[in-house]
C-alpha cells in the first residue's frame, strides 16, 4: 500500500512538471508565433515603401498628382499588351525558378 502511494505520489508530480513544460511550451510558441508576425509586417511594409519609391521616380511631380489619379495611370499601363505579356513572362519564370 505504501508503494502504491508513493509510485502515485511521483506520477502527479511528472504529471504537474509535464503540464508546466506543456504551459512554457505554448507560452513560447505565442511568443514566436508574435514574432513571426511582426517580421512578415516589417517585411511586407519595406517591399511597399521600396516599391512605392520606384513608382514615384517615374512620375513627374508625384506629390501634385491625386491617389485617382496615379490609380488611373497604373489601370492604363497594365492594360498595355506588352505590359501584360512582360508581367505574365516575369511570374511565369518565378514559378518556374520555385520549381526547380
Amino acid at each position: 500500500m505504501d508503494y502504491e502511494n508513493t509510485k502515485l505520489k511521483n506520477l502527479r508530480i511528472e504529471k504537474a512538471k509535464a503540464e508546466q513544460k506543456l504551459r512554457s511550451c505554448q507560452h513560447r510558441e505565442k511568443i514566436l508565433e508574435h514574432r513571426m508576425s511582426e517580421l512578415n509586417r516589417r517585411e511586407r511594409v519595406h517591399r511597399l515603401c521600396t516599391r512605392a519609391g520606384m513608382l514615384e521616380s517615374f512620375l513627374v511631380c508625384p506629390g501634385e498628382l491625386t491617389d485617382d489619379q496615379v490609380m488611373e495611370l497604373l489601370k492604363i499601363s497594365f492594360r498595355q499588351p506588352e505590359v501584360v505579356l512582360a508581367l505574365a513572362k516575369m511570374v511565369h519564370d518565378v514559378h518556374e525558378r520555385s520549381n526547380v
